[in-house]
């Protein structure tokens, strides 16, 4: 790694000098800002079928069964085009034979999503609340963590698959323009029907945007009981996408019973991406297929929420399958697809919907850790470093260059005693956490637009911390923080998407700044360090908390987890022989022993996950080069070498399927970066892209007191 000076110690190409200044700029302490937290305890260890979907508008009045309009629009196109009974052929053909092949696409397939509400009345120009809980819903469903999946009967629970499918609003519109993601058009129409007049300008309704790369979801009032439709892959372009009745669309706003948890558009995306019903469409027969294995043979759909067993067509002794999303349930009656369902979908969009999948990899359930480095999108970066004046700096890949410059950092004020934490849940936002000298938390956050409070300010949320913040998110306009207080009890404060709440008090003798993953919905697990130097376990399960659980061990270096899927954790420490050790939680136990992974460590490991089954951990060895071991899913690879002489320990994150990005420090002080590209190491295996400035901290692992040797800084802020 190049030792020599970069010409910019201290000063970014902005022309700011990085100066010192009161903490925060621009900030004013809460009034328990001064406050010390609580005593705390010490850590112990815990222990008959519906009519056919309507095709005029009808009556508007809320429906009380299920009606989804799919298979009048499926029986009208192919009475009337040829190209659409001959795409729907090739597909079937493409779909058996990927199925028969055991392809599936590498990582998560990220979609975007523009959303057409067409309104009539002002209460059916649902609110952006409203669109984003469906976007929720959505990226839970498509992920199986959605919190009510456990209704499922225990004989079909085995059948639960993970599509590995999310949804997030367009950022950028068809001309390239900035863009919400949502459209609204003013209709004089009453009501809609399946004759796809909302999806026309010309008819009182809204063009598309090209539908071969964005989900376009249109949200309006329709009439005959008709809670939406979607249009199966294969159809003209100029119609294709999904169609939602306004109250039967989200969680909130206008959304009503039974049809207020989201599902009707989750039911029709599972049509638009190639799922029959479940029962086959043969009316109350039971000679009809939905061309899935897995799914037990049904007679016709299910409504309201029936009682285990539902028996039809000789199916017992567990019957139909009708918690699955592709049933007539109400919304709290359907909460899972299965793995052939699953197969299906991977199949449409590794076959004729390619354009619509933007990129796989780490996604919004199971979001990007937080620390100094971040990625929000495909093909970007956003790094945060403190300066010598311990101002606050960031930096950026976009997808083409680094901005400011090369060497260059945006000024961001307040002199700071942590490093940045940073969590970003959801495009373009970013919240950035530090501790201030009077040892309180203070918070910034990038909207989109603006960085809040202001450029250089902060917003003071109080508590006097022993270690440096640790964030997590679990969800749209999420954040929870961790912290240890004067008596190194563990504390925690969440924003709720509308206030802050907390420093609420999690007991504990914490030897160790917290670690805390986040892989699902409202779950949270955080991980210490006790007396003893073992690893302790806590977790929120969407109801309470529970644990503190002893996982063992004698640690020389705090805790660092990760979770490549739901249900699943991947926890790893350096011990007292400087070695790496591995344990992990597999959905149902943690494993007996720690793993060694061997090794001679000199700092925390970093650890990043970009694929299902997959783990990239990074060290500094002995001779302060960067080092690397990975699971592929079959085995560990043992340590390779990346070279370098690096000074603080390694920050790693992950844009995409087969992509990292790791930062380090340089014995000039200096930010230094290195990618591995899906092939190769950029700009060589022991090579590093020299980013500039001069840092005083970069450091995500601050050891507790008597835990570890510390600097300075470490003192300053644990002491």
């Amino acid at each position: 790694m190049p030792r020599k000076a970069n010409g910019r110690a201290g000063k970014s190409d902005r022309g700011h000098q990085m100066p010192g200044g009161a903490m925060p700029t621009g900030a004013t302490p809460s009034a328990n800002g001064t406050r010390g937290m609580p005593a705390g305890n010490n850590m112990a260890p815990a222990q008959t079928g519906p009519a056919a979907g309507m095709t005029g508008p009808g009556s508007v009045e809320q429906p009380s069964q299920r009606r989804c309009g799919v298979m009048d629009v499926h029986r009208r196109l192919l009475s009337t085009s040829p190209e659409y009974v001959a795409a729907r052929s090739y597909l079937e053909n493409a779909t058996t034979q990927y199925v028969a092949d055991h392809r599936r696409f590498s990582g998560v397939a990220r979609i975007q999503v523009v959303v057409h509400v067409v309104w009539n009345t002002a209460a059916q120009n649902i609110s952006q609340a409203q669109i984003d809980s469906q976007l929720d819903v959505l990226n839970h469903d498509f992920r199986a963590t959605n919190s009510d999946v456990g209704i499922v009967p225990a004989p079909f629970t085995g059948l639960v698959a993970d599509p590995r499918i999310e949804f997030r609003l367009a950022t950028t519109d068809p001309s390239g323009n900035p863009t919400t993601g949502v459209t609204r058009t003013q209709t004089t129409r009453t009501s809609f029907g399946t004759d796809d007049a909302i999806k026309s300008s010309a008819t009182g309704g809204v063009d598309p945007w090209p539908t071969d790369r964005y989900l376009n979801v249109w949200v309006g009032q329709l009439g005959g009981g008709l809670l939406g439709y979607a249009q199966f892959p294969g159809g003209p372009a100029e119609t294709d996408g999904v169609v939602s009745l306004h109250s039967g669309f989200g969680t909130n706003g206008t959304a009503a019973a039974p049809f207020d948890l989201g599902r009707t558009t989750t039911h029709e995306i599972g049509h638009y991406l190639n799922l029959f019903h479940i029962w086959g469409d043969d009316g109350s027969g039971c000679s009809g297929s939905d061309e899935v294995a897995d799914t037990p043979n049904q007679g016709g759909p299910n409504f309201g929420v029936p009682t285990f067993p539902k028996l039809s067509c000789s199916n017992g002794p567990n019957g139909d399958l009708f918690v699955n999303y592709m049933d007539y349930t109400d919304d709290r009656g359907m909460v899972m697809f299965t793995t052939d369902q699953v197969a299906r979908m991977e199949a449409c969009l590794d076959t004729v919907r390619t354009g619509l999948n933007q990129g796989s990899g780490p996604g919004t359930a199971l979001p990007t850790p937080a620390g100094p480095a971040v990625s929000w999108d495909s093909d970007r970066v956003d790094t945060f470093v403190l300066g010598t004046d311990r101002a606050m700096y960031h930096k950026w890949w976009d997808g083409g260059a680094w901005a400011p410059s090369v060497s260059g950092y945006e000024y961001m004020g307040g002199v700071c005693m942590s490093a940045p934490e940073v969590a970003s849940w959801g495009p373009n936002r970013l919240d950035a956490f530090v501790l201030g000298t009077d040892r309180g938390l203070y918070h910034k956050w990038w909207d989109g637009t603006d960085w809040g409070p202001s450029d250089t300010g902060y917003e003071a949320l109080g508590g006097v911390c022993m270690s440096p913040p640790r964030v997590a998110t679990w969800g749209t306009d999420r954040l929870d923080v961790f912290v240890l207080g004067t008596d190194r009890a563990l504390y925690h404060k969440w924003w709720d998407g509308t206030a802050w709440n907390g420093f609420d008090y999690l007991g504990g003798v914490c030897m160790s700044p917290p670690e805390v993953v986040a892989w699902g919905t409202d779950r949270l697990d955080v991980f210490v360090l006790g007396t003893d130097n073992a690893v302790y376990h806590k977790w929120w399960d969407g109801s309470a908390w529970q644990g503190f659980e002893s996982l063992g061990g004698v640690c020389a270096s705090p805790p660092t987890a990760v979770a490549w899927g739901p249900n699943r954790l991947d926890l790893f420490v350096i011990g007292t022989d400087s070695a790496l050790y591995h344990k992990w939680y597999d959905g149902t136990a943690w494993s007996a022993d720690w793993e060694n992974l061997g090794g001679v460590c000199t700092s925390a490991p970093t650890v990043v996950s970009w694929a299902e089954n997959r783990l990239d951990v990074f060290v500094l060895g002995t001779d302060s080069a960067l080092y690397h071991q990975w699971w592929d899913g079959t085995s560990w690879s043992g340590f390779e070498s990346l070279g370098g002489i690096c000074t603080d320990e390694p920050r790693v994150t992950s844009w995409g399927s087969d992509r990292l990005d790791v930062f380090v420090v340089g014995t000039d002080g200096g930010l230094y970066h290195k990618w591995w590209d899906g092939t190769a190491w950029g700009p060589s295996i022991t090579g590093y892209e020299a980013l500039g400035g001069v840092i005083s901290d970069f450091r995500l692992d601050q050891p507790a007191p008597d835990q570890m040797p510390m600097t300075t800084t470490e003192q300053a802020v644990l002491n």
